[in-house]
């Protein structure tokens, strides 16, 4: 681009426009990355790509790498590019976090942000290409009046710079700059686009208007009383057997398993070793010792129900033959003897009760709607306040709120007092409203059964909210229209059909080859 183009260029310049690209960029992440994960990104992503780095060499000296494609077209990593740019924005983003994480995996977890966020992209122009959106070449120019590689220490277009910068640069950036241009239009249009109807936003200003206060009861799930926790472990004894063994998981056939136990009776090599070399799981690195396992446990490795009996028939130092499990073929060896569960020990109490959380939760919640519903039946004939009292249960108040699932009205969200006695999960029940918003005035609620505890509601108070407070919604219904209508773009644009996904094979072997990785 002639220097004259550019003195044209900034005399019908009325704005800057790389200050109006970012602002848009911030009203429309959509464009750039529709979920950026948080991660930690420490120096090494950047060595990768340094020169002598994996990346680097994987390229042979500057190829393109392609990771897939959208549409038929290819999804590219170059220096300079779309691709590298969002690679270095996620990086920088959260390069001062803790350092703590595993390197490979967040090197690898950012570059694949960067290449969904770069299919994301091309899908976007796509689309503006098909709806026939075109930035002329004038307006190109007047955007890289403000690009900031071109600026001098004032901020003003530096025709020194732009001259020193090479012709394959001036045209990656005038490229990128249409394409920054062409997906801000695109949002644009699909943002003026969204139509809200007068009676859809009536109703939700009615759905906003009526606020109300209770009172509740809550009886938490952590409140399991132990004793329910022994009788079920008494009932279920055979579930909480334990042994102690170690394991080899081969996935490569039971050809290779039978081989390895061959090796460990033979003692031409030892259990630990062979763990070490061939196991497929967490244990290996300990030499295949899992410590205590309940039978429930190790019955999870099979799909057959007698199998884990075999396990569990084993002596001391004994080896069980070659097993048929769930992800592939077992040995184990038994390293002591299995014993029945002590039901006095704490310890094995709180492993009943996790067990009993994550297994037979309906046995808690049925055990609380209980105690819910006797609450209940006894405050209609003595009063909530002083049923919830015999019970030994605390009364919470609550602020006023409209029927507000997900706390989406977030000027008026769900909250007790204080807030630390707010029922986590009570937003996002619809029952919780339901019930909360059915009732009348001073009347006692059925159970609500929430996550991790059952409530019992009284209605305390009604009001309305202010007409100066509805009239806001408005702004707030065009809002959450818009972000519906990128969410469900989102989802039409990037599916299967559409996107080819070749970045695990591709980044092992040219960004974080085996070799750098150990």
């Amino acid at each position: 681009m002639a220097s004259r183009e550019l003195r044209r260029a900034k005399q019908r310049k009325g704005e800057n426009v790389s200050e109006t690209i970012e602002k848009r960029h911030e009203s429309h992440p959509f464009l750039y990355g529709f979920s950026v994960v948080v991660l930690v990104v420490i120096i090494v992503t950047f060595v990768l790509a340094g020169p002598g780095g994996p990346l680097t060499r994987g390229m042979g000296g500057g190829n393109n790498i392609v990771f897939g494609s959208y549409m038929g077209k290819d999804i590219t990593y170059y220096p300079g590019g779309y691709f590298a740019q969002e690679r270095d924005r996620i990086a920088n983003q959260y390069r001062n976090s803790s350092a703590n994480q595993n390197t490979v995996a967040v090197a690898q977890a950012v570059w694949y942000q960067a290449f969904i966020n770069t299919a994301e992209h091309i899908a976007i122009l796509t689309q503006a290409e098909q709806g026939g959106i075109q930035v002329s070449e004038d307006a190109v120019d007047k955007a890289l009046l403000s690009y900031p590689a071109y600026l001098d220490d004032n901020g003003k277009f530096s025709e020194t710079k732009y001259a020193a910068a090479s012709a394959a640069d001036k045209a990656d950036t005038r490229r990128l700059m249409r394409e920054s241009m062409e997906t801000n239009i695109f949002a644009t249009d699909l943002q003026t686009g969204v139509k809200t109807g007068s009676r859809e936003s009536e109703f939700i200003k009615a759905m906003a208007r009526p606020e109300r206060s209770f009172s509740f009861a809550s009886l938490p799930f952590a409140g399991y009383p132990v004793e329910e926790v022994r009788k079920y472990g008494e009932a279920n004894k055979s579930r909480f057997v334990k042994i102690k063994v170690s394991r080899i998981l081969v996935k490569s056939g039971e050809s290779q398993a039978n081989e390895i136990r061959k090796k460990i009776l033979d003692k031409t090599s030892t259990f630990e070793e062979l763990a070490k070399t061939y196991s497929k799981d967490e244990y290996a690195d300990k030499g295949g010792d899992m410590g205590w396992r309940y039978a429930y446990d190790v019955q999870a490795d099979f799909e057959a129900k007698d199998t884990a009996q075999k396990v569990f028939a084993l002596k001391a130092g004994e080896l069980s033959d070659v097993l048929k499990g769930t992800f592939g073929w077992i040995i184990y060896r038994c390293d002591s003897e299995a014993l029945d569960a002590d039901f006095t020990n704490a310890s094995v109490l709180a492993d009943v009760k996790a067990y009993i959380t994550k297994y037979e939760k309906g046995k808690i919640e049925d055990y609380f709607n209980e105690k819910a519903g006797q609450l209940s039946r006894r405050a209609a004939e003595i009063g909530f306040d002083k049923a919830a009292k015999d019970m030994g249960l605390k009364i919470v108040p609550t602020e006023f709120f409209p029927v507000n699932l997900s706390n989406v009205f977030s000027f008026a969200p769900l909250r007790a007092t204080p807030d630390t006695e707010t029922p986590a999960s009570a937003a996002s029940s619809e029952d919780f409203f339901t019930r909360a918003f059915s009732l009348g005035k001073d009347q006692v609620s059925p159970p609500v059964l929430l996550d991790n505890q059952v409530v019992v509601l009284k209605l305390t108070a009604e009001r309305q909210l202010p007409d100066t407070t509805v009239n806001l919604l408005d702004s707030w219904i065009s809002y959450v229209a818009g972000q519906s209508i990128q969410t469900d773009l989102s989802q039409v644009l990037m599916t299967p059909d559409k996107l080819t996904d070749n970045f695990s094979e591709t980044f092992d072997r040219y960004v974080m080859p085996t070799n750098a990785k150990q």
